[in-house]
Order: C-alpha cells, then structure tokens, then sequence
C-alpha cells in the first residue's frame, strides 16, 4: 500500500510490535493465560489500533527488512536490552516461541507528535508471522556486579512457514492409511525398521 505523504515535509516513523503469548506465566506456580505482548521504539507509551502499547524507545531494536512486489521468506530479529532480573523467570516460564508477532508502522508529525489521522492507510502492516526462536544473553560487569539482559526473538514470517511444510507422504503404516485406508503394504515397515540384513553371508 502507498501512503500519500507528499504534503508533509517531514514525518516521524514508529514500529509497534504486538505478540500473542498462549502460554504465558509471570511464576512458575502460574496457572497459564493467553497475554499479548506490546511494546514500541517510541518514547512514550501509545495507542494504536485499539491497543496501548508500552514505549521502550531505544532498549528496543528491529532488523530491517526488504519491500518486495513477491512475497518472501524473510526473518526478523526483535533485540530487547535493559531486562530487569525479575522478568527473567517470566521468560523461562513462557512459551514464547511459536507466538504469532504482528509489528505495525505508524506514522506521526515530525512537529508534533501527533498521529497523521488524515493519512489513509496509517498504520500499515510491516511484518507478520510467527516467533521462530529466544534466546537470552547476559552481560555482567563483575567490577560493579551488575548484570545487563537482552532478550533477542528470531522471527519467521508467514511465507516461510510454509515452505517448511512436508511434501508428500512418509512410508510407515499410518500415513499410508491416512489416504487408503485399507492398504496393508507398509505395516510390516516398523519391523523391518531396526531389522540388520547379512546381505552376502554364507550359510
């Protein structure tokens, strides 16, 4: 989508990231609930779209990503700092990988601050897809005995989940029967799976 943006001279552009947690647990004795995740390269905490999301500023950073007329397998990479000790446990707990991630580019006045209403299409979509992998590092000053978080998510969009799917079939029992329900030819297979075979053995 083209924003029509040729009657401002300047304008201030902000990523909103939105993940939805399933399984989400602030201890480990939690009873697991389904919490989304939002946060901002922007200052200030901001609504957007219906959500309030928590403005991290500068501890936040996003990889940029490539604007294509075909759609792509592309990762992203959503980079944390500044992660508080506490909030390490609610990391572990969670099951983070996997959660869907949204991230919308909102755009504002450069003067002013304010969201560009009259601008048809703001916010665009940026990327979307799902949490491919976490991982956490630690950076401690043993001089001052302080330690630094980061929290670093690899992100896989739509596209690439797909090609990971699996082609074809599998030669066991069941995926056979999954398309023919009668067919016997592949149940003998589990037993011939660890069977060793004295190919040119004499008697």
């Amino acid at each position: 989508m083209t924003l029509a943006l040729t009657s401002y001279e300047a304008v201030e552009s902000n990523l909103f990231v939105k993940i939805e947690v399933e399984y989400y647990k602030a201890t480990p004795g939690a009873t697991p609930s389904s919490v989304d995740l939002l946060f901002t390269d922007r200052m200030v905490s901001t609504s957007l779209a219906g959500d309030t999301y928590v403005g991290l500023g500068k501890l936040v950073s996003i990889t940029s990503t490539n604007s294509e007329l075909r759609a792509t397998s592309n990762d992203l990479t959503i980079t944390i700092s500044g992660i508080p000790n506490t909030s390490i446990a609610e990391i572990i707990n969670s099951r983070i990988k996997g959660s869907i991630v949204t991230i919308l580019r909102g755009l504002y006045d450069a003067t002013t601050g304010q969201f560009l209403s009259s601008v048809t299409g703001n916010p665009v979509t940026r990327f979307k897809g799902f949490v491919n992998n976490v991982s956490l590092e630690e950076d401690y000053d043993v001089e001052n005995r302080i330690s630094t978080n980061t929290i670093v998510l690899t992100c896989s969009n739509i596209v690439d989940i797909f090609e990971n799917k699996i082609a074809g079939r599998k030669t066991n029992p069941s995926s056979m029967k999954k398309f023919y329900s009668t067919d016997i030819s592949m149940d003998k297979v589990p037993n011939l799976e660890n069977t060793e075979f004295d190919f040119g053995a004499g008697k």
